[in-house]
C-alpha cells in the first residue's frame, strides 16, 4: 500500500511546502500541475487528467499521445516522457481531483493528501472541499493542505487535533451534527452544528492537542500540519510574495 499526494492546479503553494508534503509519497499531478511541479524541481510519478486544455508544447513535453478530443473512456495508462505514467481519464461527470482520488484507491492507497486544490475558481475550490466528504473512507485518511491549514472530514468519530498552544482551528457543519471537545480554548459539550447557522469558528488549542468527538458530520480545519506551512505563515507578506514569484517564474527544464 502506498501514500499518495495529489497535486491539483489551483493556487500553487510554495516549493518548500510541496517538498515536505511529497516526502515518501507517490505524486499524482493533475494535468497542467505537472508543469508547475517540474519548474520547481519536483517530478510527478503520475500525470492524470482528461487533457482538455493541453497545449501542443505541454503534450510534447510529457509525451501525452492523445488529448481530450481523441480520448475514450477505455484509454489505458502508458509511460510517457521522463518516466512518468500517463493516466487518461475522460469522464466529464467527475472532476480530475475525484478521478485521482479514486485512481489512488484502485491502487490500495494507505492515505491520500490533496494540495494546491483551493483558491482560484470558486467552483473548483468548493468541489475540492466537498471531495473530502464524497470520497471519505474511515480506514483511509484523506486530508487537504492549504497554505496555512490542514482540512479533513469527520463522521461519527473521535479526532485528535495536534498543534501548539494558541493554534487556530474550526469545526464546521458538513452539513450537520454536533461535537464535544476537550482541550480547546472554547470547549463545548454536544454543541449543535448546522450548516450556515451554528458552527465553531476561530477556536484555538489550549495546549499541544485537543480531542473532539463528532456525532454526525463535520469539516475540521486544523492548524498547519507541515513545518513548511508554519515557516511560511511566520514570514512577512513581502517575503511570501517573493517566494511565490520565485516559483512562478522558474523555467521548465529542457527535455
Amino acid at each position: 500500500m502506498k501514500d499518495y499526494l495529489i497535486v491539483a492546479d489551483g493556487n500553487f503553494l510554495a516549493r518548500e511546502i510541496l517538498e515536505e508534503a511529497a516526502q515518501n509519497k507517490t505524486i499524482i499531478a493533475l494535468d497542467a500541475a505537472a508543469d508547475k511541479l517540474a519548474r520547481i524541481g519536483i517530478l510527478p510519478d503520475i500525470l492524470l487528467g482528461d487533457f482538455d486544455c493541453d497545449t501542443e508544447a505541454h503534450a510534447a513535453y510529457w509525451g501525452i499521445r492523445e488529448t481530450f478530443s481523441r480520448l475514450d473512456d477505455n484509454t489505458s495508462p502508458y509511460v510517457g516522457n521522463h518516466g512518468v505514467t500517463i493516466v487518461p481519464r475522460k469522464n466529464q461527470n467527475l472532476t480530475d481531483l475525484i478521478k485521482a482520488i479514486r485512481y489512488s484507491d484502485e491502487h490500495q492507497a494507505a492515505s491520500i493528501t490533496l494540495i494546491c486544490a483551493t483558491g482560484g475558481r470558486l467552483d473548483h475550490h468548493e468541489a475540492a472541499l466537498r471531495s473530502l466528504r464524497s470520497e471519505y473512507k474511515k480506514e483511509r485518511p484523506l486530508i487537504l493542505h492549504t497554505e496555512q491549514q490542514t482540512l479533513c472530514y469527520a463522521k461519527n468519530d473521535t479526532c485528535v487535533i495536534p498543534g501548539v498552544s494558541g493554534d487556530k482551528c474550526a469545526i464546521l457543519a458538513f452539513p450537520q451534527g454536533m461535537f464535544t471537545s476537550e482541550g480547546l480554548v472554547y470547549d463545548v459539550t454536544d454543541y449543535k452544528l448546522e450548516f450556515g447557522y451554528s458552527e465553531s469558528y476561530a477556536n484555538a488549542l489550549k495546549n499541544s492537542r485537543a480531542i473532539v468527538t463528532i456525532t454526525g458530520e463535520a469539516l475540521l480545519m486544523l492548524p498547519p500540519q507541515l513545518q513548511a506551512q508554519r515557516n511560511f505563515m511566520q514570514m512577512s507578506e513581502i517575503e511570501q510574495i517573493k517566494m511565490l514569484l520565485r516559483d512562478a517564474t522558474a523555467i521548465l527544464p529542457n527535455t
